[in-house]
């Protein structure tokens, strides 16, 4: 086989992660091999591996773990594994974490200390019980990222720090005498911990001093919001308009204005459009409340957090490991009902290259349109050469223009929901 150029191997890429079947996948990898050498693959499977903790799991209250994956084990296809199962088997050591989303942070930090309220889920203790274990690896990158734009704030850092001597204690947990007296302690001594907390907050306030972080945080949080504020614009302001005349409003705009597709907030676009407020993530987005731009806010957090576990596929914290697999634990039932609406069936990636290529478990056209003419439309639309190239073109200013997107679509559901836009900005 000769070699493609970049297009070409993008939709071979695309082509093996959409495959009928895991055979099928294997038998186009085989023919490219040598062109995809530095790519990896991930396929949802029935039999296949284990990703550590990293899988799908329910606590008796509603709390639960999610991975990215619609099932508990995996295939993996890569230049490596493909020389080794020529030869009959393979092997392959893999990482993983769960991350712990701000809410599941913040009730860590009571339990921890013993203040067992009212307020702490009824799954508390069986949560705990579960991220305590020894082997159970557990990560605070959500709260850390979310809460960046808050540490200027003392009283708001004060509390962050808190916060995270309560991670570095289950951390550092003292097994035995939680085994023996129920009560969670640190081997570490207090000082300790105060140190470890403190080296958390100063690479935190590095973080905020670096302005291209900063910059990439906030697009990409700022990016979910958008995304977020057409949907509430285009509900409330027509919401017994048909939806298929709904989607293609959501998708005007994402090729117009942010010249970017994005397939999971279109899933939860649809669903948004079908159900109304009666879809929990959307209970707030209802016309005269005053919560509206604060819950869409916490909403687009929410939707980052389940884009930043699909790039940190991209990971390798363990250096012996050839894949990572991240997973994210949560108390907030409305997010674990959206992220069920879409997961992967599969996803690639170039070693080196943060982008992952994802595919999701579901019919797509479904999402664009329920008629075959309806999707014929949107593909000669938004999907033809010319329009995947202006959107190439068009990306880069609608990026630095986020700001005045933002702004409008502000002044927009301000109308349409009758609530003043906050005149305290999210992001100053």
């Amino acid at each position: 086989m000769g070699l493609l150029n970049e297009n070409g191997r993008r939709a071979l890429i695309a082509r093996i992660c959409n495959s009928e079947s895991l055979s099928e996948a294997y038998q186009t990898y085989s023919m490219y091999s040598e062109e995809l050498r530095d790519c990896k693959f991930v396929f949802a499977a029935n039999q296949g591996a284990e990703p550590g903790y990293a899988i799908n799991r329910q606590f008796s209250a509603g709390a639960a773990v999610r991975s990215l994956f619609h099932k508990d084990k995996v295939l993996v296809l890569d230049a490596k594994t493909f020389r080794d199962m020529n030869g009959g088997k393979a092997t392959y050591q893999i990482d993983y974490s769960i991350s712990l989303d701000t809410q599941a942070l913040s009730y860590l930090e009571p339990y921890i200390s013993g203040n067992l309220s009212n307020r702490l889920p009824k799954d508390m203790k069986e949560v705990f019980d579960f991220i305590a274990q020894d082997d159970v690896r557990v990560d605070p990158v959500p709260y850390i990222l979310e809460n960046l734009r808050n540490i200027g704030d003392k009283t708001a850092a004060a509390k962050v720090f808190e916060k995270l001597k309560a991670y570095e204690t289950l951390r550092t947990l003292d097994q035995a005498w939680l085994k023996n007296n129920g009560q969670a302690r640190s081997l570490l001594t207090e000082i300790e911990l105060i140190k470890r907390a403190q080296e958390h907050m100063a690479g935190m306030y590095r973080d905020c001093e670096n302005s291209a972080i900063m910059k990439t945080l906030r697009f990409r949080h700022q990016y979910m919001y958008c995304s977020l504020l057409k949907m509430a614009c285009i509900q409330l302001s027509c919401p017994a308009t048909q939806i298929d005349n709904k989607m293609m409003a959501y998708f005007d705009f994402c090729d117009a204005t942010l010249a970017t597709m994005s397939l999971r907030e279109a899933a939860i676009a649809r669903k948004f459009f079908e159900k109304g407020s009666a879809l929990k993530f959307f209970g707030k987005i209802q016309k005269n409340n005053e919560e509206i731009f604060q819950a869409l806010d916490g909403m687009a957090w929410d939707l980052w957090h389940v884009r930043q576990l699909e790039e940190s596929m991209t990971f390798r914290l363990d250096k012996g490991a050839r894949y990572f697999f991240p997973a994210l634990l949560t108390f907030d039932k409305r997010l674990i009902e959206v992220m069920d609406l879409f997961p992967l069936k599969s996803c690639a990636f170039v070693d080196g290259d943060s982008e992952v290529i994802p595919v999701y478990d579901g019919d797509w056209y479904e999402l664009v349109a329920q008629e075959d003419a309806g999707q014929a439309i949107f593909t000669g639309k938004f999907y033809s050469k010319q329009a995947v190239q202006s959107r190439d073109l068009r990306r880069v200013a609608a990026k630095e223009k986020i700001n005045d997107t933002v702004d409008a679509l502000e002044r927009e559901l301000s109308e349409v929901s009758t609530v003043p836009v906050p005149p305290q900005k999210f992001w100053t």
